[in-house]
């Protein structure tokens, strides 16, 4: 089967290494003669010292897909634990985070891969993870850091931005942001709904710090009537409409023609540059408050740092790894586009629910 392009946010067929959709129902026998028949009082303790050795993790269906990271690092990671992981995809992060908030009383989950700097917000303020400083913490970039807890621990990060196919449609020099909002592009724009898909919660706060309040505000009103369509997630936008040239332009990440050049052996798909900059995304992993297998969460954590983790990162996720540099990054990384730090905005990721809000109001939502 071909490769296919790994992003969060996807609906592609699950085909993951264990994907197990309902939780372990303990059953306890209190208060009832023999139910626990032939067992000392020290076989009981002892089993209760026990660290379990299960693990279940929550993550989004692109990690776990067949073409995704998982099922490439899972085998080694449970063999050296003696651990059996459990994994619980979900469609987007979205769904994801409101899962582990619903939760938060009774977790179900040990672990949780794939929030992002916006979700972290949320994060925090539901309490919702435990600090956890891994081996290989003070490697990682101080930019790239949550915080200096280890809240969550980042394990790649990305740029949203527009591609485009350029059999379609030409651009001979860098534009503006807002240029893709004028009448010139209408019915030639695909994007991913705020709220909904982390590309398009992203691609608002990075109006929301290329441009004015009344910039951002024609921005988004303009591009309403002027976009194709907008998605519920990635992978609509990507597979199902770009890929099947429904429009030539489509919100995506700059990394996303590497996978092309890679595994198409074409150079048709590019990234548009943009003038006004770019913004960063990062994902991360965390041990998530309450766990049952706490241990094994860090060991886990511990081990998407190590370097057989990290060298797979960038031809499965086709993101960056946060530990490396470029001599670790797949060939075709060259030829696409990278920002330089100047060139990374800065965003507000704790105002995304009000611009989401805004968005809303837009777009009649």
């Amino acid at each position: 089967m071909k490769k296919k392009m790994s992003r969060h946010c996807g609906i592609q067929p699950l085909a993951g290494k264990k994907l197990l959709l309902t939780s372990l129902v303990l059953v306890f026998c209190l208060g009832l003669t023999g139910c626990f028949n032939n067992t000392t009082t020290e076989e009981t303790n002892a089993n209760a010292g026990e660290e379990p050795k299960t693990l279940t993790l929550y993550t989004y269906d692109s990690l776990s897909a067949e073409w995704g990271l998982l099922p490439l690092i899972l085998d080694q990671f449970e063999q050296e634990n003696d651990l059996e992981v459990e994994v619980v995809s979900f469609a987007d992060t979205g769904s994801m985070l409101n899962q582990l908030i619903l939760e938060k009383a009774a977790p179900k989950a040990d672990i949780v891969l794939g929030l992002d700097n916006v979700d972290y917000q949320k994060v925090v303020s539901n309490d919702l993870l435990t600090p956890y400083q891994p081996t290989g913490y003070k490697n990682i970039a101080p930019g790239l850091l949550f915080d200096e807890e280890g809240t969550m621990t980042p394990f790649d990060y990305g740029y949203v931005g527009f591609v485009y196919n350029s059999e379609e449609i030409e651009f001979e020099e860098p534009i503006f942001l807002n240029d893709l909002a004028s009448e010139e592009y209408k019915d030639k724009i695909i994007i991913e709904q705020p709220g909904l898909s982390s590309p398009g919660t992203q691609l608002l706060l990075w109006s929301d710090a290329a441009l004015s309040e009344t910039e951002f505000n024609n921005f988004w009103t303009n591009l309403n009537n002027n976009l194709l369509t907008v998605t519920p997630d990635w992978s609509t936008a990507y597979y199902s409409m770009f890929m099947e040239g429904e429009a030539p332009i489509v919100l995506s990440y700059l990394t996303s023609p590497a996978y092309h050049i890679a595994f198409d052996e074409t150079d048709v798909y590019k990234a548009l540059p943009i003038k006004d900059g770019y913004v960063r995304q990062v994902e991360g992993v965390g041990v998530v408050n309450g766990a049952t297998n706490e241990t094994g969460a860090e060991k886990f954590i511990d081990y998407i740092l190590t370097d057989n983790v990290q060298s797979q990162i960038g031809e499965t996720q086709w993101m960056f790894p946060v530990l490396g540099d470029e001599t670790t990054w797949p060939e075709a990384y060259s030829e696409i586009i990278i920002p330089e730090n100047n060139e990374v905005l800065e965003v507000n990721e704790s105002d995304a629910e009000n611009l989401i809000e805004k968005w809303n109001s837009i777009f009649g939502v």
